[in-house]
């Protein structure tokens, strides 16, 4: 895909995201498997603070366990970005903890720091509206707000057909606008070495669907091999455990779900460098 493009050519990016996946996967396997276990280190805490089994853990353990499961998703997808857009890796096995997945966690933060407002304010404007037509009394209004099913209702009630299709539009345009910018921002602030948001925003103009066309064809293959290794691995722990299992085949059964996980999101991640390199200006300096 060339910067002079102009449409993104869906199937051809899809094509050569999963060829990176085919021509890079020993390399990356060893980052996947370290990335995996990281990320287990927070169930592990809950694990060894709650003996029993319980999902339940002491106060802010709940920051314990996303911690390190962030920290190895960039850490991964750093990786990854490295090799495909920059064509480095760095040994022994190309995981890092530098700048690069600084400046990721920084993209993840800005593009939903901004999405934030813009979702509390629609959340807002559409609670109003159905409290206002769903209710005629105070009392009523405080009996549709306390229960989340009937308000529901009442925003689709108040909306109509019309406002239910174009809600579900805009919420799929939105879905399109923030999937694309992050696979593509992530890749541009590896490739320019800073963070770069709306510049990549303004290389989306007029491919925002196709990006999301080629994000979709690109994930779906990914969920449902990641579903169906996911559905094997929890056969063969109940079929060896039986209803109670222990804590080394749980976290052994998960540290391989994830291993699965972050092997298969290769073309992800791959198919934002694929997009970075043909819609990046040829003209464009980075600052």
């Amino acid at each position: 895909m060339s910067n002079d493009a102009g449409r993104v050519p869906v199937i051809a990016c899809v094509r050569e995201a999963w060829g990176f996946l085919r021509d890079n996967w020993r390399l990356l396997t060893p980052a996947a498997a370290a990335a995996a276990a990281i990320a287990e280190i927070g169930p592990a805490a809950v694990l060894l603070f709650s003996p029993a089994g319980s999902a339940a853990g002491p106060s802010g353990l709940g920051l314990v366990v996303l911690i390190p499961a962030i920290l190895a998703g960039a850490m991964f997808n750093a990786t990854i970005l490295r090799r495909a857009v920059r064509e480095e890796f760095k040994a022994p096995i190309g995981l890092d903890l530098s700048s690069d997945e600084w400046r990721l966690l920084g993209v993840a933060t800005s593009i939903m720091l901004l999405a934030i407002p813009i979702f509390l304010l629609v959340s807002v404007l559409l609670t109003f509206t159905a409290l206002r037509s769903g209710a005629g009394s105070p009392e009523a209004m405080e009996a549709l707000a306390a229960n989340p099913g009937a308000l529901a209702e009442a925003m689709i009630q108040a909306m109509g057909p019309f406002g239910s299709l174009v809600l579900l539009l805009a919420m799929v345009g939105a879905a399109a606008i923030v999937i694309g910018l992050v696979a593509l921002a992530n890749a541009a602030t590896l490739g320019e070495r800073r963070i770069v948001i709306f510049q990549a925003w303004s290389w989306m103009s007029g491919n925002t669907l196709r990006i999301f066309a080629a994000i979709l064809l690109t994930v779906i293959p990914t969920l449902l091999a990641t579903a169906l290794i996911g559905q094997v691995v929890t056969a063969v722990l109940v079929s060896t455990s039986g209803e109670t299992v222990g804590v080394v085949p749980y976290l052994l059964s998960t540290t391989i779900m994830n291993f699965a996980g972050f092997l298969l999101g290769i073309p992800s991640a791959a198919l934002g460098a694929v997009l970075y390199r043909g819609l990046r200006p040829a003209n464009f300096v980075s600052k």
